[in-house]
């Protein structure tokens, strides 16, 4: 993939050209986008058929981090939260606003139990050691 990128600042270039530019780029982004997802996908079945967290290959380290991700059921939350006189502060189910209800004490999980479901998500970090 051969990609022309302009040295020049935009506001001095000609509208066209800039337009252009921008449409090679929004392009090599998504080709770069789709084979990132190929290559993560190949590296994190490698990972669950060995059944390790971290690879390294010379300079570069891949580290696999799993995160319990909960997929809240809003039929069965909405109604407690009302009850609690909580349902205002969150308004929608929204993971980062419950999880500072439960970090502040306004909830815990226990009380939450049966209200979501675990989906266990892994990410993917890489860098040069």
């Amino acid at each position: 993939m051969e990609l022309d990128i302009s040295e020049q600042d935009p506001e001095e270039m000609d509208l066209a050209d800039v337009a252009l530019e921008y449409e090679e780029l929004v392009s090599a982004i998504s080709i770069l986008e789709k084979r990132r997802e190929e290559l993560r996908t190949r590296i994190m079945n490698t990972f669950a058929e060995k059944e390790i967290d971290v690879l390294r290959v010379g300079h570069v380290e891949l580290k696999r981090h799993r995160v319990d991700w909960k997929l809240w059921h809003v039929r069965k939350l909405k109604p407690y939260l009302m009850e609690r006189e909580l349902w205002d502060m969150v308004e929608s189910v929204d993971r980062k606003t419950l999880s500072k209800l439960i970090e502040k004490g306004f909830l815990t999980e226990e009380e939450l139990e049966g209200t979501y479901d675990v989906e266990t998500r892994y990410s993917l970090h890489v860098s040069r050691v």
